[in-house]
């Protein structure tokens, strides 16, 4: 009778689990996540090699003795599957699963201790070799198959293949581990179906009884039909180029239902070319928190509470350098990697952040979720927001998704569509997406509400200036391009009914803010708000008058979808651009194109703003400055298409700069933090909840406030900090008398 391998230690129940009952588990789940994009078999052998260095006698002690370190119970499987089976997919997902996926150089290296007896001891902590480990593993009741398919010459595609592989194999092994340590946790889950065709029935009830009096309401009923007439259409890549206020939240939804339900009704039940889910990826919290709530309104009165997942800032800790070599023996690894997202849910809606980053990570708690981006329709709102240099590597892997065999529906929703075309060079999967609405032209002339006035060419005016413009009106909004110059007009404007908003408020207080902005605006009271350009973007505020800092010419006019927005005014309403005198401009990409704007639009004087064709020029030109003229000249790609997968991972940064996120102190918040300080931990919902609470700090700025203890760690060994300065009121996370630093 062979030994009892074991994969962890006692539970509560104090039953330990069996390794090849873990390993059976995992390759079971895989290969079920991985069936939606046809790795079925990769998934299944990355799962029963996943911990083939468990079988090791001296993993087997470690579990009765948490003194022992320094095993690598992951890299035997890995070598095998590389050697025996030529299988790099399965390769990498296997060694990254703990410490995440390596560079090719590094797995190379790794590969080559494996014909070094005394090396490969050194390095994994145990005696064994590898087909020492396999005989144990197959004595252990488990077999592996012959051979696997073989893999295209396509690196870039090959990366991504990759990612989603490893991808299933880590919720696969995540989900397995919770269930032994954590059952109850499990049971207590409950993930609904999509039932697209009710959903699409409740979604329709609900804009059936909107107003249909009035242009503006009529277009919206237009945009409708488009997107209901287009859902139809074949699984592919879709545009939809509307004006702000033309109904696109809701329009493009109802398109992704009734696509899901058009196409899954050719389909059987258990088919996993079944669509299953929809995805809306959104540039900023600030709209996340509007959408996700107009979607919670709609559906979980029907569906329950975990139909709908807002999920933004990146508050659940991920895996650390230090983490390296540890397992799910450790209560705070596996806790933390247990609060990582998966996105099992209906409809998720994430930032533009989330989503990218992912998908060109290389850890394992950010990868968790990719498998479920299979088979979905993915909305992505405001996609002028993307950053021209990172357009190759993004826009490829959009359209690799959107093909077989991942199948995925992509819809690139704005107002102010780029000129993603001038970029064809660089694209080498093309893009050739299908308009839906039947009129973008003749809408955006309907649509037209405001009248953007420009200033004179070297025109400078001063804050108090503007703030006494904007006191000369009772309702106004003005965007300004930088934190501190919100901060400097917000202090210049009369204490009465001034409101401030930027990212330095976390999102439950922005919401609050936004909420008594929209109650005082509808009932005719005074209101003056400053905000930096968070509010440019889909949300939902219609002020009558409104100031815009000079910047690049996508925020000029969304900015101006932002006032008289209802169409309330039957006359266009004053959009007023002004150059400030000593304002600043955040550097980088935003910084070329406001200088771009001032450009383009001295050569362009009349140019018709509130048109498609004009946006076209403009970021045509735009990209021949910031973009890239081959894919190989974007980071990412060239990172990808090497294998360099922290490379990659370290490049793709959609705003310039790692961010952290930071919770504050402010209503709830101040609870989930004194429990974190209490516990030493936070539950997978608790992590969700404190996202409303949290401010996301760039890297530069984190260090800066942690080195002058601003900001604090309540757990040790937990990655997840505390904000422990000043939160006001009206300026959020700042710090009294700092004004070099956030507020």
């Amino acid at each position: 009778m062979s030994a009892t391998y074991l994969a962890h230690s006692a539970n509560d129940l104090g039953e330990p689990q069996p390794l090849a009952e873990h390993l059976r588990a995992v390759a079971a789940l895989a290969r079920g996540f991985a069936a939606v994009f046809g790795a079925e078999a990769e998934a299944e052998v990355a799962g029963l090699l996943h911990d083939l260095g468990k079988y090791a006698l001296r993993f087997q002690q470690r579990l009765h003795n948490p003194s022992i370190h320094g095993i690598n119970h992951w890299v035997s499987g890995a070598v095998l599957a590389m050697e025996h089976f030529k299988a790099a997919l399965v390769a990498y997902g296997v060694d990254g699963h703990h410490a995440g996926l390596p560079a090719a150089t590094d797995f190379a290296q790794t590969r080559q201790l494996a014909v070094r007896p005394d090396r490969w001891q050194e390095h994994t902590g145990c005696a064994e070799d590898i087909d020492g480990l396999v005989a144990r593993l197959v004595a252990d009741g488990l077999s592996l198959p012959p051979q696997l398919p073989p893999l295209a010459k396509d690196y870039f595609a090959n990366a991504l293949r990759t990612r989603m592989l490893f991808s299933c194999l880590v919720d696969a092994d995540f989900l397995d581990t919770e269930r032994h340590f954590d059952a109850s946790a499990v049971a207590s889950r409950s993930v609904p179906q999509l039932q697209e065709a009710k959903a699409l029935n409740r979604l329709l009830a609900v804009l059936d009884a909107k107003p249909c009096d009035g242009p503006i309401n009529q277009l919206r009923r237009q945009l409708l039909t488009d997107c209901l007439a287009a859902a139809g259409k074949p699984p592919g890549l879709f545009t939809l180029t509307a004006p702000t206020g033309s109904g696109k939240t809701l329009g493009s939804l109802a398109f992704a239902l009734k696509h899901i339900s058009r196409h899954n009704a050719t389909l059987p039940a258990d088919d996993p070319r079944r669509f299953r889910r929809v995805i809306i990826v959104i540039p900023y919290t600030s709209i996340i928190e509007q959408t996700a709530r107009v979607f919670r309104e709609l559906f979980e009165p029907v569906f329950g509470p975990d139909y709908v997942l807002e999920h933004h800032s990146a508050v659940a800790p991920r895996e650390r350098k230090e983490d390296k070599g540890k397992d799910a023996e450790e209560e705070r690894l596996r806790r933390a990697r247990l609060a990582a997202e998966n996105w099992a849910s209906p409809l998720v809606v994430t930032t533009s952040v989330q989503f990218f980053e992912s998908l060109f990570s290389n850890r394992p708690s950010d990868c968790r979720k990719l498998h479920n981006v299979a088979r979905s329709v993915v909305l992505f709102d405001e996609v002028q927001t993307l950053p021209p240099r990172l357009v190759p590597s993004l826009l490829s892997a959009v359209r690799l998704l959107a093909q077989e065999p991942c199948g995925v529906t992509a819809v690139f929703m704005t107002a102010t569509q780029p000129a993603f075309t001038a970029a064809k060079a660089a694209l080498p999967y093309g893009w050739e997406p299908t308009e839906i609405s039947s009129a973008p032209s003749a809408m955006a002339e309907t649509m037209r509400r405001t009248s953007i006035e420009l200033p004179a060419a070297d025109q400078r005016v001063s804050w108090s200036e503007i703030a006494a413009k904007i006191a000369g009106h009772p309702q106004a909004l003005c965007v300004v391009n930088t934190t501190k110059d919100a901060r400097e007009l917000f202090r210049l404007l009369p204490p009465d009914n001034r409101f401030h908003l930027s990212a330095r408020l976390c999102p439950a207080h922005r919401q609050e803010k936004l909420n008594l902005i929209r109650e005082r605006l509808a009932g005719g009271l005074p209101v003056r708000l400053v905000s930096t350009q968070l509010i440019e973007a889909g949300v939902d505020v219609d002020f009558p008058t409104a100031f815009r800092a000079l910047g690049p010419l996508d925020s000029i006019v969304q900015t101006a979808g932002r006032c008289n927005r209802e169409g309330r005014h039957p006359e266009p309403r004053p959009v007023i651009v002004f150059r400030p005198a000593d304002g600043g401009t955040p550097h980088g990409a935003y910084k070329v194109a406001a200088a771009k704007t001032e450009e383009f639009l001295a050569r362009h004087p009349g140019a018709p703003l509130h048109q498609p064709e004009t946006y076209a020029k403009y970021f045509a030109e735009l990209y021949s400055l910031l973009g890239r003229d081959s894919a190989d000249a974007d980071p990412v790609f060239a990172a990808s298409k090497a294998f360099d997968f922290p490379k990659a991972a370290e490049e793709c940064r959609l705003v310039g700069d790692e961010t952290r996120a930071v919770l504050v102190k402010w209503d709830e918040g101040a609870e989930l933090a004194e429990k974190l300080r209490r516990e030493k931990h936070l539950t997978a919902d608790e992590c969700r909840r404190a996202q409303r609470f949290s401010v996301n700090l760039y890297q530069g700025e984190f260090l800066d406030a942690l080195a002058r203890a601003w900001v604090f760690q309540p757990a040790d060994g937990w990655n997840f900090y505390v904000w422990n300065s000043n939160y006001d009121n009206d300026l959020g996370a700042c710090h009294p008398g700092a004004d070099e630093l956030i507020c």
